[in-house]
């Protein structure tokens, strides 16, 4: 007898290589068959694949926008859980491995950490919002409730503050989002308002001359918007006058010391009184 071809071709008929394959395919490992391992494999380093470049395509895309570094990492990082999430979901449908159940655990588990994490998770929710809306940067002085301070980091979960005094105080960004929040950087210029008290026997006209001459001798004190002294408030024990001055954001601090100082050493030599508060008491004989 003559063979033509391989000898495995001609002893080993093609239905039964078939059926051989079939057979290894069908070989039961841990409760899984040979073939399907294989298959959720082969779906495992395509989707490992396709993940880390959609991921790629994703920081190139960031790369063009104007977002802050922090909500970038969260869009990725957000992104790449999903990616998982659905691939794990597709492997283990292709393991014959029901995932309705893995789904409710997931909402189950999802809903009691999102319940103990609440005011974690406001936090980091607020900060997002602030790292998109911007009303604030680092850099800027702020004031929220009653803190105040130079920012100097914004976070996902808190941004800190320089104070005054050089004490580094951390807010929770839920706590500036659900307050009131002025940014006193965000102009070029900031008004110095400062309160004196005089004697009723004051000239007025002495105490306005005073104080403008208090003004004008900083060089710091802008020209534009002029100073201007307002008669502000009957008190009392005095006449309250007011001292508005307009000075660069950046000079605020020292020009209000500076003009508290020199204000007080203006009226002085003018011969006028600083009124300090006091109590007539008469004492009635019977």
């Amino acid at each position: 007898m003559i063979y033509t071809g391989s000898i495995a071709e001609n002893l080993i008929p093609e239905k039964t290589i078939g059926e051989t394959v079939q057979q290894l395919l069908n070989t039961d490992i841990g409760g899984f068959s040979l073939g399907n391992i294989l298959a959720a494999v082969v779906i495992f380093l395509v989707c490992l694949v396709l993940i880390k470049l959609c991921l790629k395509f994703t920081r190139r895309a960031l790369e063009k926008t104007r977002l802050d570094d922090a909500i970038k990492r969260i869009i990725v990082s957000v992104e790449r859980a999903v990616l998982w999430v659905t691939a794990a979901i597709v492997i283990l449908g292709q393991l014959n491995i029901s995932t309705t159940s893995l789904v409710a655990l997931v909402s189950v588990a999802g809903l009691a950490l999102s319940l103990s994490l609440q005011n974690t998770l406001s936090n980091v929710f607020a900060g997002v919002t602030l790292l998109m809306t911007r009303p604030f940067a680092v850099g800027d002085f702020i004031e929220s409730g009653t803190t105040s301070g130079t920012v100097t980091r914004m976070g996902l979960f808190y941004v800190t503050l320089l104070t005054a005094d050089r004490k580094e105080i951390h807010v929770p960004n839920s706590d500036i989002s659900a307050s009131r929040l002025t940014n006193y950087t965000a102009e070029p210029r900031r008004r110095v308002d400062l309160n004196f008290g005089l004697e009723y026997s004051c000239d007025a006209e002495a105490v306005r001359s005073a104080l403008l001459a208090a003004a004008k001798e900083d060089g710091r004190v802008l020209d534009d918007p002029e100073p201007v002294v307002v008669l502000s408030a009957y008190l009392a024990s005095s006449v309250q006058y007011t001292l508005r001055a307009w000075a660069s954001t950046g000079d605020y601090w020292d020009v209000y010391y500076a003009l508290n100082e020199s204000s007080r050493r203006h009226l002085e030599d003018a011969g006028l009184s600083l009124a300090f508060d006091r109590i007539d008491v008469r004492i009635v004989e019977k």
